[in-house]
């Protein structure tokens, strides 16, 4: 449904002024002197040599303009920077300086979605490289601007062309008013739209429109998440009767603030405290699609070494004002990041996307990175210093910012999980990251550091557990494996040491205990079999520290 053509119906329907009408939908300010543009494309005769980007389609349009009747259509992608791009050589030269800004807005999809202006290039080497502009966030059925009044071209850049990509997400959005000017040149355009709890019809101000509103839909049925949110002005996850009677109390001026925040029910989660091997049905998982699908965005990040990769799992309906949480899931030995989703016998999106839409686990963010570059048991640091910033300052999780202090307070929001090395990247990952991450997934995998004994191993996880100072309630290990896994002769012997020591108090039932070991009958070292320990463990995780 479309956010903006819902805004103005529903606003018709109440007999709105076309004062306020107006200001719900932003209108174009003053254009700059047109003298000093190198180009202005406004899309209203032709698409001003854009192209797609990465394969994307884009077309004329004039379903959704921010100034004029015509914009630039942006469909068909599957990836964040994938988006409308346009060629500057010729038009702009390398070591010169100018001011650039487009125009974007987006007319369905999650409430806030963030843009980004970038400009890539080769250098002498014929390397690409890549430089970013501006950022803004626009609100679901509003334009924002991308500018920035002074850029420099670097000196002696090749084949320089103009994009806009997302920070998350691969809907489809519009550009208007493209413009190149001369450097300094103030381009007016939209600014970001603001969101104002009890401006349930996004106009800016809070009146009996939108009393009227919260009491028209039902709490699940508005026609979009910005509104519904809105009108949860004690927001505790729904609209109820309380909020109905804060907005009278407001439009009669009983009251001039809002309500106190109310967290939202936690219904206890029903464990098993001896969860056995049960796996999922593979006809239904693996061979037919879930009807609402995720996505899996590549992304490359600085690493303690250099440049790196790792991809997300972006779980449908995926919104920016909604909080996640966050799973890290890391391969085994002679793999890479591209294995849990390209690989005939993982494709995890297929199991995550029938898990969420058949309600076995909440809507999610998965992360997997690679350990290729630093070593399985030393990823410990770059997965603290460079992979949780770079992801958690990107996508939303529960981290209110990439601070250690905010990370360590969303902790419980955090899993980490992996595969064979993986498994010693996991260990690894505990051993260092306890006051950031609350839940451990180790699969297949004992902690295979320097030919240690098993007791060896249990007393360096120990004390790392005990160094940290946290409860028997404040960590969860869930371990899995296979009978006939090669990994199950060492991980064993490990994992029953552990059961010996007070730091474990062995139970599926987290709400109870802390540590549990899911083994397989008959099950071998490969990923066909540990696709099925990450359903059955998966569910249990998110739960306790709420």
């Amino acid at each position: 449904m479309k956010c903006r053509a819902n805004r103005k119906r529903l606003l018709a329907s109440l007999l709105i002024s076309a004062a306020v009408l107006q200001s719900a939908v932003q209108m174009p300010a003053a254009a700059a002197d047109e003298a000093s543009y190198i180009f202005r494309d406004s899309f209203e005769s032709g698409d001003g040599g854009w192209s797609g980007r990465g394969g994307c389609t884009v077309r004329t349009s004039t379903d959704s303009a921010y100034e004029g009747s015509g914009a630039l259509s942006v469909t068909g992608r599957t990836d964040t920077w994938q988006g409308p791009e346009k060629a500057l050589s010729g038009i702009c030269e390398a070591g010169s300086s100018y001011s650039f800004s487009v125009c974007v807005g987006y007319e369905s999809g999650p409430e806030t979605m963030k843009f980004q202006l970038s400009l890539s290039y080769k250098d002498a080497n014929d390397k690409v490289n890549y430089e970013h502009l501006a950022a803004a966030e626009a609100l679901c059925g509003s334009y924002v601007q991308l500018a920035n009044p002074e850029f420099t071209i670097p000196a002696g850049a090749a084949e320089p062309i103009l994009y806009v990509e997302t920070l998350s997400g691969s809907g489809a959005f519009f550009i208007d008013e493209a413009i190149c000017a001369e450097s300094g040149t103030a381009i007016d355009g939209p600014k970001p739209a603001e969101f104002l709890l009890g401006d349930v019809n996004l106009d800016g101000v809070i009146n009996a429109a939108d009393l009227t509103l919260a009491k028209r839909y039902p709490d699940k049925e508005f026609p979009n998440r910005t509104m519904r949110r809105a009108a949860d002005v004690n927001q505790n996850g729904s609209v109820t009767e309380d909020d109905i009677n804060w907005f009278v109390q407001y439009l009669t001026g009983q009251t001039a603030a809002y309500p106190e925040k109310v967290a939202p029910p936690v219904t206890p989660f029903d464990y098993n405290p001896s969860l056995q091997y049960h796996g999922f049905d593979e006809k239904e998982y693996l061979e037919k699609d879930a009807a609402h699908r995720g996505t899996v965005v590549e992304e490359h990040y600085d690493g303690t070494t250099g440049m790196n990769t790792l991809y997300v799992y972006v779980p449908y309906g995926y919104d920016e004002s909604q909080k996640y949480n966050i799973f890290y899931l890391l391969h085994g030995g002679g793999e890479n990041e591209k294995t849990l989703f390209f690989q005939d016998d993982t494709m995890m999106q297929k199991i995550f996307d029938h898990m969420i839409e058949n309600g076995e686990m909440d809507p999610m963010i998965i992360v997997t990175p690679t350990w290729n570059q630093t070593g399985a048991d030393k990823f410990y640091t770059e997965f603290r210093e460079k992979v949780v910033p770079f992801v958690e300052g990107k996508y939303s999780t529960y981290a209110e910012s990439t601070s250690i202090e905010d990370l360590q307070a969303s902790r419980y929001h955090r899993a980490y999980g992996g595969f064979s090395m993986g498994s010693v990247s996991t260990w690894g990952v505990l051993c260092h990251n306890l006051d950031i991450v609350a839940y451990y997934m180790p699969l297949s995998g004992d902690y295979r550091i320097n030919n240690w004994s098993a007791q060896q191993k249990a007393d360096v996880i120990t004390k790392a557990i005990q160094d940290s100072g946290l409860k028997t309630n404040e960590y969860f290990i869930f371990c899995a494996t296979g009978s006939e896994d090669i990994a199950y002769p060492n991980m064993t012997p490990q994992i029953e040491e552990m059961k010996k020591r007070p730091e474990y108090v062995y139970s599926s039932d987290l709400s109870q205990g802390n540590f549990y070991y899911l083994v397989r009958q008959g099950g071998i070292h490969w990923w066909a079999n540990v696709r099925h320990y990450i359903y059955d463990i998966l569910p249990y995780f998110f739960h306790e520290g709420q």
